[in-house]
């Protein structure tokens, strides 16, 4: 691995039996220049890159750019977080002047609701045909809010020049996410010294609602471990990432 500058004041080591550091609060790290990345859910062809960890969530997360987009990397081992990447979707929102504002961001991947899924089933769709309809709107729409000339509307992922990509294969789940400067930006800003700030929420899985015990199944009648378990499974995690451009 390249030697790689960054403009931090401290860097804790995380032990976690994979190459990842975090990110000291609001310090920016320098994105890793990569020309070559293709946004498949192949993380391959960010060999050369960092990859940082964020410990309330479960994440972890690389940042690299080109001359003309901005890559984010989120890659998903432990089996909750894999499980509310799908379940849940990921929000990525990016602040040009490095401010945590959730004005202007996407979110992929995009899953059915409850009552989506439900409402399939009363119309005695089959099981793969709920399948089918999960696939494609959980890993091939995205939703997209606040872009430079690009209306708030729900988009797939390979029909603008922001793109998503998934793979949930080989016992971990990555996205992959291209956003051109030109969509969120000033030309000014696309320099080595301005700070980009960029928020990843980890969304809670959404519990079904069975009625009569507060939305728990039999009325309550479950047990403290699997009430814990809903619980955590239901939670939302944030952090802000800070990063400058390489040029």
């Amino acid at each position: 691995m390249k030697k790689i500058k960054f403009a931090l004041l401290s860097i804790s080591m995380i032990t976690l039996g994979f190459n990842a550091i975090a990110q000291t609060e609001k310090e920016p790290l320098k994105a890793e220049f990569i020309n070559n990345i293709v946004v498949d859910g192949d993380d391959s062809d960010w060999e050369s890159a960092i990859s940082f960890f964020d410990e309330s969530s479960g994440l972890m997360y690389s940042i690299a750019n080109d001359d003309e987009n901005l890559y984010i990397l989120i890659k998903a081992t432990a089996d909750i977080a894999m499980t509310k990447f799908t379940m849940g979707g990921v929000e990525v929102w990016i602040s040009a002047d490095g401010k945590e504002k959730r004005k202007t961001g996407l979110k992929y991947p995009v899953p059915l609701s409850w009552e989506e899924r439900f409402s399939a089933r009363d119309r005695n769709a089959t099981r793969e045909d709920v399948r089918r309809q999960e696939s494609e709107r959980t890993y091939k729409t995205m939703e997209l809010r606040g872009f430079e000339n690009i209306k708030d509307n729900t988009y797939k992922v390979d029909e603008l020049d922001i793109k998503a990509d998934y793979n949930g294969k080989n016992g971990n789940t990555i996205a992959e996410y291209k956003i051109p400067f030109t969509a969120f930006c000033k030309p000014e800003q696309i320099n080595g010294n301005n700070t980009f700030a960029i928020g990843i929420v980890l969304n809670g899985m959404q519990m079904p609602n069975f009625g009569g015990g507060g939305g728990r199944p039999g009325g309550g009648m479950i047990s403290g471990d699997m009430q814990r378990q809903m619980r955590d499974m239901s939670k939302s995690h944030s952090f802000w990432i800070y990063t400058q451009l390489t040029k």
